[in-house]
């Protein structure tokens, strides 16, 4: 049955259509023509949606801009926006936030389970313990965008997640996850490429969405409404991963180089070249790179370092991954294109000693890009600790998947 929030996106989607153009966007399989009709006047009457002769189009008012962009965040990264966006939801991220920490179920269990399953998956929510229930909300714009919406200004107690990381406790849950998932394997699960690609590319900018980035990876169909470069640089990342994370080979300077040329083809020039100028980072000149003549030695250095397999346990597996993966960063051997170069080789290195490949999940998406490129001060522990939680929270659900299956 057809909801409230989905004639709302639809309307925001596609300003200006009539009832019976809404009903044909979404599907007359879905909904009725009454149906949507009733919810076109019940968004009226609550000042979301303006009525023009036989029109519809999203009003202008902070509330309904707010809203559609909670609804579009969720559309674009495939997130159930109408579990998601809802006043429990709301509720139950607001009182993360302000405590820091939820212990105790502040619901009844099927509410909490509900509230929780997609939070959980989309890496907004920790659960550190289901008996007795413990959960941190990550912050994040979404988050906090969509506490406030509901009800008003919300004061976030620990704005930086790391800070409120117990690393002890992190370090152990992710050593007994690994312990498992090395215990359940069977054949190794195909990696969530599509979605590692869409929230990568994500962060640099591109606005496709996941199930578009989806279409155009398994069917080679663009959207028509979106630049063709976005959608071009899709195929080319995924030819550049399948190309340096599946084919075994060492991450050297060549690799590197013939990753970049393939990952950024769409650039005028510079793909798979060293640059031979300073750069900055648009938006964070605090951000420190490498002076382009000291290139030569200092990826000497870091290729000499990258291809290291030692007997580690997980949290130092994942500690060193998060290096490569800062130093890289900063060293910014490329005009463009060295973060996506980056999360590749800190999936390299996972792979090499035995990790499975992870994704970041959308809810850390904010958290990891405070540490990383709008960082002004490197700090490689508070980075480590980040990834070594998100490396815990993918392991936690693909243990899940692989018990289910198996």
């Amino acid at each position: 049955m057809v909801s409230r929030l989905d004639v709302f996106l639809t309307v925001g989607l596609y300003p200006g259509l009539s009832c019976a153009g809404i009903v044909k966007k979404i599907g007359r399989a879905q909904t009725s023509y009454n149906a949507a009709y009733n919810l076109l006047l019940e968004l009226k009457a609550g000042g979301l949606v303006v009525k023009k002769k036989e029109t519809f189009t999203v009003s202008k008012t902070k509330k309904a801009r707010t809203l559609l962009s909670l609804v579009y965040f969720c559309f674009k990264n495939g997130i159930d926006y109408n579990k998601v966006v809802s006043v429990k939801s709301a509720g139950f991220i607001k009182m993360g936030l302000e405590k820091g920490q939820i212990n105790g179920l502040p619901f009844d269990a099927k509410t909490v389970r509900r509230i929780v399953g997609p939070l959980s998956r989309n890496g907004f929510a920790i659960v550190e313990s289901r008996k007795p229930f413990s959960c941190k909300i990550v912050p994040s714009q979404f988050t906090q965008l969509l506490a406030e919406y509901f009800f008003g200004k919300t004061k976030v107690k620990c704005p930086s997640l790391v800070d409120c990381l117990d690393e002890g406790f992190v370090n152990s849950k992710l050593e007994k996850q690994f312990s498992l998932y090395k215990s359940l394997e069977k054949e190794k699960l195909a990696f969530d490429e599509i979605g590692f690609i869409h929230v990568s590319l994500s962060l640099e900018g591109n606005t496709l969405t996941l199930s578009e980035t989806e279409r155009i990876i398994r069917q080679n169909i663009a959207p028509a409404s979106k630049p063709f470069k976005d959608a071009q640089q899709v195929l080319d990342y995924k030819k550049a991963l399948d190309g340096f994370i599946f084919s075994g080979s060492a991450t050297t300077q060549e690799s590197i180089l013939e990753f970049h040329r393939t990952a950024m083809n769409s650039l005028a020039t510079g793909a798979g070249q060293f640059r031979t100028e300073n750069v900055r980072i648009k938006g964070n000149p605090g951000f420190k790179t490498a002076d382009w003549k000291e290139l030569p030695w200092l990826l000497k250095d870091f290729f000499k370092n990258a291809n290291v397999k030692e007997k580690k346990k997980a949290a130092q597996i994942v500690e060193r991954a998060a290096f490569l993966h800062n130093e890289f960063q900063r060293i910014h051997p490329f005009i463009d294109g060295n973060s996506r170069t980056a999360r590749a080789i800190f999936l390299k290195a996972l792979t090499q000693n035995n990790f499975p490949l992870i994704k970041i999940p959308i809810g850390f998406s904010d958290q990891y890009m405070k540490l990383t490129k709008l960082s002004e001060k490197r700090d490689d522990k508070k980075f480590a600790l980040l990834m070594k939680q998100m490396a815990l929270e993918n392991l936690k659900h693909l243990i899940k998947k692989l018990e289910c299956e198996f």
